[in-house]
C-alpha cells in the first residue's frame, strides 16, 4: 500500500521525483537553489528535454547524504491532459514496483505550473502505478509500505486529503477490477463472479440478487442458458443495486451493463490456441461493472439508482454446447440463428439488455472485449463507443476525457445492418461480412434494446488487458473503465 502525505516543511526524502514541462528547465533554477543540490549543469548534459516520458536520473551529494533525483517530461504544456499526468505519474509508483532495490519513502515537487484540474489525475496515478498481481508467484513482489510525500503549493492540506480520500476510494474499485481479470479461469467461475458481487452487496445501500440454473430457466433467459450450458460450470446472472439513500431529487435509474464471458474457447467453433490465451480476460466488462460497484461503497453518490447486470458464463465446447445453426429465443422473445459459437459475448449481453428494458431504466451502458474487430480499428489503447443518444455518447466522452481513458465514436451504420439480417430467425450473432466487425455486433447489441432508452454501447476488447510492460502500468488487467464509469455517474 502506499501512503500520500503533503509536504509541509520543505523537507524531502533521499528519493526524489521531479516531473518536467518541455522548456522548463530554467523553472528549475530557484528549485535547486532551494534544495540545496546542484543538478542542472548534469542534467543539461544529459541533453535531458522533458519530451513526454522522457527521464534522467542523477545521485548528487547534499549535507553529507545521497540525494537520487529523478526526472521525468512531461512533454509540452499545450499538450498535458488528462492522460498525459495520469501515466507519467503511474510510472513513479510504478518504477518502485519494478526496482528491486525500493525505497521506503519518495518525495514528488509538483510543478507549479500544472492545472489545479489535473491534481486529481496525478494523485490517482500514482495509486494506478503502485499494482502489480503475484497472487501466484511463490517470490512475491514488495509490497511494503511505501511513503510517497507531495510538496504541491496551489491546494490546502484539506484539499488534498479530500483528493487522495476520492483516490484511494477509486481504485478500491480500479483493483478488484484487476484482480478479477488477472485470476485464472480454473478459480474465477460464473459462481465465483457471483460471489464477488454478493461480498460487495454487504455493503450500505447496495443489494445483490444471484440467479442460478433454475431462476434463468424460469425467466427463459436462454441467451444466458444456451451460452453457458457447453461447461461443468453453470451460469449466473447477477443483479446488483445501488441506490442513495440521501436524495434531494428523483433518482436517475442506470443500468451498467459488463459481459461476463469468465473464460471463452470459442466453444464449438474453437478459437486456434494462441487467440485463445488470455481469454480470462473475457469478463473484462464484468469485472468493470463490479469495480464500479466496489468503489460504490465508499464513494455514495446520490440522485442516482444504479443497477449492475452481469450474465455469468464460460463459454466450453462441452457435449450439451450449443451449436452453430441453433435458434436462440432468450427473455426478449426474439429469436437469434447461431452462425458462430465464438460470437457468444452478445448473445448472453442480450439477455441482460432486455432486463435493463424491464427495469424501466433512463439509460443504459454496457460494456464489453466483445470483438476483435474493435482492435484493429482502434488499435489496443482506445475503446470503441456506439450510442444511440447524442446526450448519453456526450456524457461518456466527456467523462472518458476527465479520466484519461481513451474512447471514440464509431457509428451505427445502417448499410450494413442487413447483414446480420437472417433468413430462420429474427437476428444472426454474426454478420455476413467481416468488415465493420465491431459495428454490426454492436447493431447486434441494438437490436434488443427499447428504442425509447437512451443507450451507448463501449467495445473495450483493447486496453482493457495488456500482456506486455508499458512503463507505467503492470502486465495484465488495466482496469480499464471503471474510472470514466464513476466519472459518467458523477456526471448523471
Amino acid at each position: 500500500m502506499i501512503n500520500l502525505y503533503k509536504i509541509t516543511n520543505k523537507k524531502v526524502s533521499n528519493t526524489l521525483f521531479i516531473p518536467v514541462l518541455n522548456g522548463g528547465l530554467n523553472s528549475l533554477k530557484s528549485l535547486e537553489s532551494n534544495l540545496g543540490v546542484r543538478f542542472l549543469f548534469e542534467l543539461k548534459n544529459s541533453q535531458f528535454k522533458a519530451d513526454f516520458m522522457e527521464k534522467a536520473s542523477f545521485q548528487v551529494l547534499a549535507e553529507k547524504k545521497t540525494i537520487n533525483i529523478n526526472f521525468i517530461g512531461l512533454g509540452e504544456a499545450k499538450k498535458l491532459d488528462e492522460e498525459r499526468v495520469f501515466k507519467a505519474f503511474s510510472s513513479i509508483t510504478y518504477s518502485q514496483i519494478k526496482s528491486k532495490k525500493r525505497t521506503k519513502d519518495l518525495s514528488i515537487i509538483f510543478p507549479i505550473t500544472i492545472d489545479k484540474k489535473l491534481i486529481n489525475l496525478a494523485i490517482q496515478g500514482l495509486y494506478n502505478g503502485f499494482y502489480s498481481f503475484d497472487k501466484y508467484k511463490t517470490k512475491k513482489d514488495n509490497f511494503s509500505l511505501l511513503k510517497v510525500g507531495i510538496d504541491i503549493d496551489s491546494i490546502t492540506s484539506g484539499q488534498f486529503s479530500t483528493i487522495v480520500k476520492e483516490a484511494q476510494n477509486i481504485f478500491s474499485g480500479v483493483n478488484l477490477t484487476r484482480e478479477l481479470i488477472n485470476e485464472p479461469p480454473q478459480s474465477l467461475t460464473p459462481v465465483a463472479l457471483a460471489n464477488q458481487a454478493k461480498a460487495i452487496a454487504k455493503s450500505k445501500n447496495i443489494v445483490c440478487k444471484i440467479y442460478g440454473k433454475k431462476d434463468i430457466l424460469k425467466k427463459k433467459m436462454l441467451g444466458v442458458w444456451d451460452v453457458g450450458k457447453g461447461s461443468v460450470n453453470e451460469p449466473r446472472f447477477i443483479h446488483l443495486t445501488y441506490k442513495s439513500s440521501v436524495s434531494k431529487k428523483k433518482s436517475k435509474k442506470i443500468a451498467l451493463i459488463g459481459k461476463g464471458v469468465t473464460y471463452d474457447t470459442g466453444g464449438l467453433s474453437l478459437k486456434p490456441a494462441d487467440y485463445m490465451l488470455t481469454m480470462k480476460m473475457d469478463m473484462g466488462g464484468a469485472g468493470c461493472v463490479l469495480g464500479v460497484f466496489k468503489a460504490l461503497q465508499s464513494l455514495q453518490p446520490k440522485n442516482v439508482e444504479v443497477h449492475g447486470l452481469i450474465p455469468a458464463v464460460e463459454n466450453m465446447p462441452g457435449p450439451n454446447a450449443y451449436k452453430p445453426d441453433d435458434v436462440v429465443r432468450g427473455l426478449s422473445g426474439k429469436t437469434i440463428e447461431v452462425i458462430n459459437t465464438d460470437a457468444e459475448g452478445r448473445v448472453v449481453l442480450s439477455d441482460a439488455i432486455e432486463y435493463a428494458n424491464k427495469l424501466k431504466v433512463d439509460e443504459m451502458v454496457d460494456l464489453a472485449t466483445l470483438t476483435g474487430a474493435c482492435m484493429v480499428a482502434l488499435g489496443n489503447y482506445t475503446a470503441g463507443l456506439f450510442s444511440n443518444n447524442i446526450t448519453l455518447k456526450d456524457k461518456l466522452l466527456k467523462a472518458s476525457l476527465m479520466s484519461g481513458e481513451k474512447m471514440w465514436q464509431l457509428p451505427l451504420d445502417e448499410e450494413l445492418r442487413s447483414s446480420i439480417d437472417s433468413q430462420v430467425a429474427d437476428v444472426k450473432n454474426s454478420a455476413s461480412t467481416r468488415y465493420g466487425g465491431a459495428i454490426t455486433a454492436a447493431m447486434f447489441l441494438e437490436f434488443f434494446v427499447d428504442k425509447k432508452v437512451p443507450w451507448s454501447h463501449i467495445d473495450i476488447a483493447g486496453p482493457a488487458y495488456i500482456d506486455k510492460d508499458r512503463g507505467w502500468c503492470a502486465p495484465g488487467s488495466t482496469g480499464f473503465g471503471v474510472r470514466s464509469l464513476i466519472n459518467y455517474l458523477n456526471l448523471s
